[in-house]
């Protein structure tokens, strides 16, 4: 493991190993755990549990908090042992020893000089922590188990950490800088793929803190700062903006445009999304698709009997004659290169079908909500399950009825009333 995964992983058991006089060597040479140092310590006398930390020929030693006797301390394991609370004792220490690592590791991130004045001044005296949360953060978004979508969408909210500006430290981390970053992302101008700005929805705001709060939540756990803002920030999530979403006569336009094309390429990708439109199935779910697998008949129709890989949720959505159409024409296996790719492609079909919002992956989902079911007067309670989602609430945010079925339930004779 080299240092930089050793850091940015945590406050993990750093591995010990034996060296002479009462010292154990961690996983950094330059960190050392000291006992008995002015060997004071007999059966009834204590003396400190200190770590020592050695820089350009200097040495430091600073008290872990904790004294204890002659007999409390094994030197083959290098823990302490007889005693009430040894194993919280071994804890705290092995934590104050690794963010000591840690602390090593940020200096060179830094550019930091490898001094014990500088490592003093991220210690402080008034516990200041000037440790780079920018670097943490980047580094815990790689080493999660995320999904490809997911981290995707982590790694957008970190360049938003970017060109905010403000997230640098550990002491950064505040409320009022938390309040800063979501009027930033407010006002911040976004751009169609046609150069046009758009407003980002609630919804949007309200993903950006989704996903940078269980990493100030870790952050505050582990006791990287002293205080979890999120507990204090009143994050207001619109549910009443709409989802964008494909009109009816743009599908038809996207569908026209697959019967015309004659690129092999360009076909395997409309037919992704189409695929996606017509079953609502998230990105990494219909990459996942295995027809023998997941497809079930009931009552002579074909259904798709899945879970979905981000939630575990289970779900069921019906193959209609345009999906098996798509299937058929591919030998019911859906391939695409790359997620990358697929929404590269993306973003020029949007031009192709004059969309005022970036078209992504996601509008697929939402179309399917939107216009391919509840546009034909299908149930929300139904809908729920055809996308997989645990609440009914968050199916309700694709509830906004379309302008085609509207249109489609409304009597001439209403028109009337109220004249």
């Amino acid at each position: 493991m080299d240092e930089k995964s050793h850091f940015w992983t945590g406050f993990v058991l750093p591995s010990l190993c034996y060296q002479s006089h009462n010292c154990v060597t961690t996983m950094d040479k330059n960190v050392r755990l000291v006992f008995n140092r002015k060997k004071k310590a007999t059966e009834t006398a204590v003396d400190a549990i200190e770590i020592v930390v050695t820089l350009q020929r200097q040495r430091c030693y600073f008290y872990t908090g904790f004294s204890i006797n002659i007999n409390q301390w094994d030197d083959n394991t290098k823990k302490v042992v007889s005693h009430s609370e040894a194993s919280l004792l071994n804890h705290q220490i092995t934590d104050k020893v690794t963010e000591y690592e840690h602390i090593l590791i940020a200096m060179k991130v830094n550019k930091d000089d490898m001094t014990i004045a500088k490592f003093k001044t991220y210690i402080g005296t008034e516990g200041n922590n000037r440790r780079n949360f920018m670097a943490w953060i980047r580094e815990r978004i790689e080493k999660r188990k995320l999904g490809e979508g997911t981290r995707k969408g982590h790694l957008t909210m970190y360049h938003s950490l970017e060109r905010f500006g403000k997230f640098k430290t550990f002491d950064d981390i505040t409320l009022q800088h938390i309040n800063q970053f979501d009027l930033f992302i407010r006002e911040e101008e976004t751009f169609t793929t046609k150069g046009k700005p758009i407003t980002r929805s609630y919804s949007a705001i309200h993903n950006y803190h989704k996903r940078l709060k269980p990493y100030v939540t870790e952050a505050f756990n582990i006791g990287l700062i002293k205080e979890n803002p999120y507990l204090r920030f009143k994050d207001k999530r619109g549910e009443k903006n709409e989802r964008p979403h494909l009109t009816k006569s743009q599908i038809e336009q996207l569908i026209l445009l697959r019967e015309t094309s004659k690129e092999p390429q360009m076909n395997k990708y409309i037919d992704f999304f189409l695929f996606q439109t017509f079953t609502g199935m998230a990105y990494i779910d219909a990459k996942n698709f295995d027809y023998k697998q997941h497809v079930v008949t009931i009552d002579g129709k074909d259904f798709i009997d899945g879970r979905r890989i981000k939630t575990d949720n289970e779900f069921v959505t019906p193959i209609l004659p345009v999906t098996q159409k798509i299937l058929e024409r591919n030998n019911f296996e859906l391939k695409i290169p790359s997620n990358q790719k697929y929404n590269q492609f993306l973003k020029g079909i949007g031009l192709a079908l004059k969309c005022n919002f970036p078209l992504t992956t996601h509008i697929a989902r939402h179309s399917f909500a939107c216009t391919v079911m509840l546009g034909q007067g299908v149930p929300k309670e139904v809908l729920q399950v055809m996308m997989g989602h645990s609440s009914i609430k968050t199916t309700e945010l694709y509830a906004k009825m379309p302008m085609e079925f509207v249109s489609q339930k409304l009597d001439s004779h209403v028109f009337s009333i109220w004249t």
